[in-house]
């Protein structure tokens, strides 16, 4: 879905700013920030997550702030030692 937005975007910027159809992504992203104030598809969806995100967290929204404690756990449990009887050290497992 993103990627069939980003088409239509790119689309309408180049109709826009009648750049060619050949010209390359990166100067047309620039060119739509510069001149239109436009973001990518990309980089708007994840402006918008983060400030849901923090909105969430800044009036506890409670499925917000739990997803938050989860993913910190899942980082944090991440790193398990299992001893072993062949060496005196510890055998590390990364999950």
């Amino acid at each position: 879905m993103q990627e069939c937005n980003e088409v239509i975007q790119n689309s309408a910027v180049r109709s826009i700013l009648k750049l060619r159809y050949d010209t390359p992504s990166n100067i047309l992203h620039n060119e739509a920030y510069n001149k239109l104030k436009l973001l990518t598809v990309s980089n708007r969806l994840f402006e918008l997550s983060e400030r849901y995100f923090r909105a969430g967290l800044s009036h506890s929204v409670p499925l917000t702030v739990r997803l938050v404690e989860e993913c910190n756990k899942g980082f944090e449990s991440r790193y398990i030692e299992y001893p072993t009887r062949l060496s005196f050290s510890s055998v590390q497992i990364y999950k």
